[in-house]
């Protein structure tokens, strides 16, 4: 692993705004835009003490993801939710042209920056998950989703697993849960573009502690930033 660091944390879905020309669609949406469907709860607080902890920039949309998902690859069929998915093409485009394209364009630059001052680049993607979905329970409280064909990343992944552990060892901790590491999302198409030397971690936070209040979002958080500059433990170097 690199003695060189540079680090960037994001947030695709940390709000449930909807920009004023489009709030008219989603005039009956409203406990859905405040559910699960809408945001991430708790995904924003979680990302800000991780930057702060680490001294790293933040690039967090609060965009609602009912309006585009920021997560999704263009061509994706959950791209656009069952509010914008019917838009014509042109107002479609211009929800990208405003809200996706900018945020994934700027964490680009932020990568190959760090990778052209000849650091390896690592980034963490702050995301949170519904305790139950349908029927089924989530039995985790942090998931660590990553590349298991990347070698850096499932190691990175382990060190930082195990000084959460340290921390806390009542956590439910599991790897590439609830969802896949290499499923769509905007690590996966940054690893596509960038290649080996950079590292993309996909963070997920059971939404239970967001739900528990401020103190139980906050203890979590704290820990999981403790871990991970425990994980680190080399130089790091700020994009």
């Amino acid at each position: 692993m690199s003695a060189s660091w540079a680090l960037l944390i994001t947030c695709e879905h940390g709000g449930n705004a909807v920009p004023g020309d489009y709030a008219p669609f989603f005039a009956d949406w409203g406990e859905v835009l405040a559910s699960h469907r809408g945001f991430d709860l708790g995904a924003l607080a979680t990302a800000q003490a991780l930057a702060r902890a680490v001294a790293a920039p933040l690039l967090a949309a609060t965009v609602s993801r009912l309006l585009v998902d920021l997560n999704r690859s263009v061509g994706h069929p959950r791209l656009f939710s069952g509010v914008t998915k019917g838009l014509p093409r042109a107002a479609r485009q211009a929800i990208l042209a405003a809200h996706y394209h900018p945020h994934r364009e700027a964490v680009a630059r932020l990568v190959a920056d760090g990778l052209a001052g000849g650091a390896t680049v690592l980034h963490i993607a702050s995301h949170s998950f519904t305790p139950r979905l349908g029927e089924v329970t989530r039995h985790c409280d942090v998931g660590f989703l990553y590349d298991p064909g990347r070698i850096a990343e499932k190691t990175f992944c382990a060190r930082w697993l195990r000084e959460l552990a340290c921390l806390d060892n009542d956590l439910i901790v599991r790897r590439n849960y609830p969802y896949r590491g290499v499923s769509d999302g905007l690590a996966t198409a940054l690893r596509r573009r960038f290649g080996e030397r950079y590292m993309g971690v996909e963070l997920e936070v059971n939404q239970r502690f967001a739900l528990g209040g401020e103190e139980s979002l906050t203890s979590v958080s704290d820990h999981l930033a403790d871990a991970l500059v425990r994980a680190l433990g080399r130089k790091t170097v700020c994009l």
